[in-house]
Parts: structure tokens; sequence; C-alpha cells
């Protein structure tokens, strides 16, 4: 039978995890739940108008059909529709309550990052899926590329030494975004999936310490979050690293090639630099190699879950809440050490 899905929050990512939900035989988009009705509305067009510009005939056939209802409240489509799964797609300021009634609910929950705002929050939520025992997965779709997977299993066993990731981009148009008890801050909700993919390649944090200030952006009105910032990261396994970030460059200003999406690892006898598109290697006497990110990351991820949902079987889902906390905590630490002027250790002192 197909798996159920709800969605809370009707934005870009919801028709995103849509697009590819419609590609999904066994997948059905049962409910969508806004405080703003009309966007769920809005959502379902652009999917169906999308969906139309491929050649995916099965998969156009699927968003015509599909009637979802809609729900300004999430008690009340929990209540209302026989849902198996909930994808949440929401601001970091409104995590909480609504995970913790998908959770009573006994739905399976998929989570966009961050997964919440504060680290108590997240810890909340993490414990009451544990005592549920609900599926989880989080929305980091790089892990499933075919070029991360390479790297990871390149890297496998060999002594990691350095770890960079840096983000540098714009200033998203979105208000919230630009108030740090809402967002969480730029590297909190931006560079989040740089982090994900050190930890994912590099393993567990130790402790950090960070820098941040306002600078290019002080003209912006209601801005109150830094607009750069840098961190000095220490791995479990010895190994050190940087994560630096930035939301000021300007329209049609491009990032240093190299850079946008990428991290850098220096290893033993290899330089790995790895996105979701591509992972490069470069070897002793001038060998490199490059294996290309093949299929969609994203899909894959969705189909993972899925999967999962409908079969009990929970290998697939490359990050689940407990696993996308711990990203979470690394970009949450960093925050505290550029606020209070010292080292954080992670899951120290907060």
């Amino acid at each position: 039978m197909a798996v159920r899905v709800g969605f809370v929050g009707a934005g870009g990512r919801t028709v995103r995890e849509m697009l590819d939900l419609v590609q999904i035989p066994d997948a059905e988009i049962a409910a969508l739940c806004d405080i703003d009705v009309p966007r769920c509305q809005q959502a379902v067009e652009r999917v169906r108008d999308r969906t139309g510009q491929g050649t995916n005939q099965e998969a156009i056939e699927r968003a015509g059909a599909m009637n979802p209802a809609f729900f300004a409240d999430v008690l009340r489509m929990l209540d209302g529709t026989d849902l198996d799964a909930v994808y949440v797609s929401l601001p970091p300021f409104v995590h909480g309550e609504i995970e913790h009634a998908i959770i009573d609910a006994g739905k399976a929950l998929f989570v966009e990052k961050p997964v919440a705002l504060t680290m108590a929050e997240a810890r909340e939520i993490e414990q009451h899926i544990r005592e549920k025992g609900v599926l989880s997965c989080v929305g980091y779709q790089s892990r499933y590329s075919t070029a991360v997977q390479a790297a990871r299993e390149r890297l496998t066993g060999v002594p990691i030494g350095l770890v960079v990731a840096i983000r540098m981009g714009g200033l998203p148009g979105t208000p919230w975004w630009r108030v740090q008890s809402r967002s969480g801050g730029m590297l909190i909700e931006q560079h989040t999936h740089g982090v994900d993919l050190m930890r994912y390649l590099a393993g567990d944090v130790q402790s950090v310490f960070a820098y941040a200030n306002t600078v290019l952006l002080t003209d912006v009105p209601g801005l109150d979050i830094a607009d750069v910032n840098s961190a000095t990261v220490r791995f479990v396994n010895g190994a050190v690293g940087t994560i630096a970030n930035t939301c000021a460059l300007q329209p049609g200003q491009g990032s240093p090639p190299n850079v946008a999406g990428a991290v850098h690892i220096v290893a033993k006898n290899m330089t790995v630099m790895v996105s979701a598109g591509n992972a490069t290697f470069m070897l002793p006497e001038r060998r490199r190699e490059e294996v290309p990110g093949e299929g969609d990351a994203n899909l894959s991820m969705n189909q993972a879950f899925i999967r999962a949902v409908q079969t009990g079987e929970r290998s697939g889902i490359l990050s689940d809440y407990t696993d996308g906390m711990k990203t979470f905590e690394v970009t949450y630490a960093c925050h505290l050490s550029a606020e209070r002027g010292q080292e954080v250790r992670i899951g120290e002192g907060y």
C-alpha cells in the first residue's frame, strides 16, 4: 500500500520534496498544512507546473491526480487525515510543538534542516522520538550523493588531518532569516549542510572556538545576525578544521572557485574536495581522480525515507533525528563560542 504523507509548511522545500514524491509510486501526498491555507493550493499548482515540464509521464499523471486535504492547524491535520508520515518544513523558530504532536500521533517524521533553534528543544524532540520509537529522517540530502558516498568509502580507515568547509553566499530575502532569535544565524541555518558533510566524512567534533561579527551588512534594516564567522574545529579523531561562512555577497557576486558547497579534506596520501555534485581525489605522483555525483541525491533521500516507512527497515536513512541533532549541535556550539569568546566542548555547558 502507498505511504500516505502530510506536509507542515507549504514553502519552497515542501514543493521540492513533493516533486520527488510524485516520482515515487509508493508515496501518496494526502495533506498539506500551513497557517496561510491558500499557500497549500499554490504549492500543489507549483508541483503540477514543474512536473509537467519533465518527461516522466507517470509522475505527471500522479501530480495531476493528487488531491490533498488542506489544513491551517497540525492537530486538525493529524486528526482528520489517515497519515503514515509527516514532513516538517518550517523556519527554525517554529520547531517544537509541531514535532511533538506528530510524534505523539505515532507518525514517521521527516524534518528539514536545521532541526531546532536551541539544544534544549532539539534534545526534547530527540528524547520524545526515542520514547515513542517513531522513525525519523533529517533532510541532509548531500549524504545520498554518489560522489559523497565514494569519498566516504575512500576515506574509511584513512587518517584525516585537516577538514575545511567554507560557504560564501548572499542574504536571503526572508525577513525572519535576518533575526538571530528566529533563524539562529547564518551558520545554523545556512551552512549546516557543509558542517554535516564535515561530520559525515571526518567523524564527530570534540570542540570549537569561533568568532563572529556584523561588518558588511550594517546598513540592512532589521538585521541582527553576524554576517561573517569563522571557527576552528577539533575532531574526536584528532583532526582539526575550519568552518567559515558569510552571507554578505551581493547579487551576481560569485564566490571564489572551489568554495561553494565543497568540503576539503587532507588525509594520509590523499586530498579530497567533496560536494554533492563531484568528488575530486588528488593523489601522489600528480594522479587525479574524479567521481561525479550521478542521479538525484534529493530523490534518493526521499526514496529511502518512503521505503523505510513502508518496510520498517531503517538502514537506508543516512541521517535520522539523533544524527541530525549532532550536526545542529556543532553549529550551535560555534554560535555559543563566538558569543562567549571561549572554546566550547561539544555536549558541555549548554
